[in-house]
């Protein structure tokens, strides 16, 4: 009977650490660390929670013309620099552009915010993102 117990404990404690590893990749790879792509290229743009950062082009006055895709999951209208209001939806198959002013961080680093409201609540929010050039 000692045997059955024993041997019981020991795949339980080695089922629970299994478990921990694999949670542990799961969190690593969501968050991009397993993304070849975020670690070898010169060109970069990441950040947006909402917003799916497509191309972009940097501006010599450090502003930043986006070309974004929707993630909120609903219609949000998204303002731009001089306040021109650009309407985006989920779902559409061409991504809106947007020219925003960034702030220098880092040496190659720009880093910007995208205002946009949401068309449903009307509430104002904003998603903060950067950009890089090797």
């Amino acid at each position: 009977m000692k045997k059955g117990q024993s041997a019981l404990e020991y795949l339980v404690t080695y089922g629970w650490a299994i478990l921990a590893i694999v949670i542990i990749a799961a969190v690593l790879w969501y968050f991009g660390v397993f993304n070849p792509s975020k670690w070898t290229e010169s060109k970069q743009c990441g950040g947006l929670a909402s917003f799916s950062c497509v191309d972009y082009v940097v501006n010599a006055t450090n502003g930043v013309t986006l070309s974004l895709g929707n993630k909120v999951g609903r219609s949000v209208i998204v303002y731009c620099t001089g306040n021109t209001p650009v309407n985006t939806t989920l779902g559409l198959t061409t991504p809106v552009s947007c020219t925003v002013q960034g702030t220098a961080s880092g040496s190659n680093q720009l880093n910007f915010d995208v205002v946009y409201y949401d068309a449903a609540s009307g509430l104002e929010h904003t998603d903060t993102g950067f950009v890089s050039a090797g």
